[in-house]
């Protein structure tokens, strides 16, 4: 289904297309979403990102969780992936996905994509440290 977006009210979640909108009636259904930004600036100087910091519930017998970070330094697009480690999450908790080494930048584009029955991203942010521009 393609669906641009969802709302739960009342406690069930009602997705929406230029169709209408829908209310999804299994509870038991794994689900793969994503979220995605453009590409954000990271300032003046080139950044290495180092982690992103979730605050974040997945739950079902197959949940996954992984981040594509997309970058345009070397005058390409990269995309390099992710993965969130597995680890309890039915309720809110707590969650970091490493990057390697190799980025570095000043424009990232990230993309969030989930496998799991139930999931909630409450909080994101990016850990990044400045590195020297070669020249």
């Amino acid at each position: 289904f393609d669906f641009g977006g969802l709302a739960v009210i009342n406690g069930k979640v009602h997705l929406y297309n230029e169709h209408g909108v829908y209310v999804m009636n299994g509870s038991n259904e794994s689900i793969t979403a994503t979220i995605e930004t453009s590409a954000l600036d990271f300032g003046e100087q080139l950044t290495h990102p180092i982690a992103a910091y979730l605050e974040y519930q997945l739950s079902g017998p197959d949940k996954s969780l992984d981040i594509q970070v997309s970058t345009t330094q070397s005058g390409n697009m990269q995309t390099y992936q992710y993965v969130m480690p597995a680890e309890k999450a039915d309720h809110l908790t707590n969650g970091r996905v490493l990057f390697g080494r190799g980025l570095r930048g000043r424009h990232f584009a990230f993309k969030i994509n989930i496998q799991a029955q139930s999931a909630q991203i409450n909080a994101l942010s990016i850990e990044h440290t400045p590195t020297r521009r070669r020249i």
